[in-house]
């Protein structure tokens, strides 16, 4: 790995940790060079912007997991294949992320509406991978043929209603792993009765 990524990478986990703590107004470039061991004038040669890399660290986290790639398989039923996107879905959301940091950036998006605008206008709010995926399966003649970035929203309303919402603003515990089961199958019960075909 060249110098340059090296610095890159360091920079961006120094403000993940100084963003997850102070937040984005609070939190000093400073302190995420010391954390980093870089100076500022690296920092903005890297990304241009305190903005920018609080955009860069959320793309990083949320936008570009690691290790999931969901692809429509024609032999598997689409009902087996969901449950797997939403096991994927729930694995980044409780692990790799973790709902301190998604807590923090919904509370920036909130506090800063234009920091919103920024993230979508640069990366996009879309799952390409499941509006894709949605897509073959229409191909397919499995689901409908509908609006796919609308049956995408109605799917993830429906994951975020119960695994991110509850948890962010009711204080809701994580549910175990039994109770993450049943409301996958849920979810994917109430999308499939909405929009699968049903004259197979």
């Amino acid at each position: 790995m060249k110098l340059s990524e090296q610095k890159n990478l360091a920079l961006i986990e120094a403000a993940k940790e100084e963003f997850t703590q102070f937040g984005f107004h609070a939190a000093n470039m400073d302190r995420v060079c010391e954390r980093a061991g870089t100076s500022k004038r690296t920092l903005y040669r890297h990304f241009g912007s305190k903005e920018l890399l609080f955009i860069e660290v959320i793309n990083v986290l949320v936008a570009q997991p690691h290790n999931f790639d969901f692809e429509y398989e024609s032999h598997r039923s689409i009902s087996e294949q969901l449950l797997g996107y939403l096991a994927a879905k729930v694995e980044v959301l409780y692990q790799q992320i973790g709902l301190d940091v998604v807590r923090m950036i919904v509370g920036e998006f909130i506090r800063d509406p234009s920091l919103t605008q920024q993230y979508l206008s640069l990366m996009g709010a879309k799952d390409k991978a499941l509006s894709t995926w949605l897509a073959a399966a229409s191909k397919d003649k499995q689901l409908m043929a509908a609006d796919v970035n609308l049956m995408a929203t109605t799917l993830m309303n429906l994951f975020h209603g119960q695994f991110l919402w509850p948890q962010l603003f009711a204080a809701i515990e994580r549910p175990s792993f039994q109770q993450q089961q049943r409301m996958m199958k849920e979810i994917v019960r109430i999308f499939v009765a909405s929009y699968a075909r049903h004259d197979q």
